[in-house]
């Protein structure tokens, strides 16, 4: 896959797979914008990368928020020009365990699908007048296997019910919207993970940590490989769908999920 003088923003890049994602793009010669919420965290990201040789630089955004989009998209060109790549990370499931429905209160039910679904398409809409202008571009939507309904212990995900939803309206995003840039250059995939331990202090991997070994094992059993994934893994998916190998895939959605 050639990144020859490429570009992109990453969205959720302070840990987990977003983080993942932008370490393997750096190494693959992107340039890059990473931004989350949590800006020293996602600038310590940033400052690690600029280390060991790559280009980055990091910035603080609020996904559910059209104004803070929009600034993150203009530092992105002030800083880099023209931007090649989208990778919509932004999300999750919350800390808050919440099974039953007569539980998701109206605020949460709005909080998880702001952040899940309508960053994403914040963040789409205001890059792509420009990708438009260039008749180039790559987005890559992150969704989830909960897209499908989530049957793991309560602790292994926060607030299922909107999160699922959320995650199966990225699905539509991503599809309507590669029909409708088609034509304009623009192609539009999305990645729907499984059950993947991200690194050493990220959320999934804490809430993992948490669990009896008997659930842990449990989880890994219902996996066809037997294993979860790594995020390196989903970032390797990311890549592909990011790069011109792809050039005949677009409004699909790749499942990177050990099988299950």
């Amino acid at each position: 896959m050639s990144f020859e003088g490429k570009t992109a923003i990453v969205t959720g890049a302070a840990q987990g797979i977003g983080r993942a994602v932008a370490f393997d793009l750096s190494s693959k010669g992107v340039s890059l914008l990473l931004a989350d919420i949590q800006g020293a965290k996602v600038e310590s990201v940033a400052a690690e990368i600029r280390g060991s040789g790559g280009r980055a630089s990091a910035t603080t955004v609020d996904v559910t928020d059209s104004a803070s989009v929009a600034a993150m998209v203009e530092l992105a060109i002030n800083e880099l020009g023209e931007i090649d790549i989208l990778v919509n990370d932004a999300g999750g499931s919350g800390t808050e365990g919440v099974l039953r429905i007569e539980e998701v209160t109206e605020d949460r039910w709005d909080a998880q699908v702001d952040l899940n679904l309508k960053g994403a398409f914040l963040c789409c809409k205001a890059i792509v007048p420009h990708m438009r202008k260039r008749r180039y571009g790559r987005i890559v939507n992150l969704s989830s296997s909960n897209a499908k309904g989530h049957f793991g212990p309560l602790n292994t995900s926060g607030i299922r019910l909107p999160y699922a939803a959320a995650k199966a309206g990225i699905i539509g995003l991503t599809a309507q919207l590669a029909r409708d840039l088609g034509r304009s250059g623009i192609y539009v995939n999305a990645v729907l993970p499984g059950f993947i331990l991200t690194e050493e202090g990220a959320r999934v991997r804490g809430r993992y940590e948490e669990m009896q070994r008997a659930s842990q094992e449990a989880m890994a059993e219902a996996v066809p490989l037997g294993r979860p994934g790594r995020a390196e893994e989903v970032a390797k998916a990311v890549a592909f769908l990011a790069s011109d190998d792809a050039s005949y895939i677009t409004g699909t959605v790749v499942e990177v999920t050990g099988g299950r």
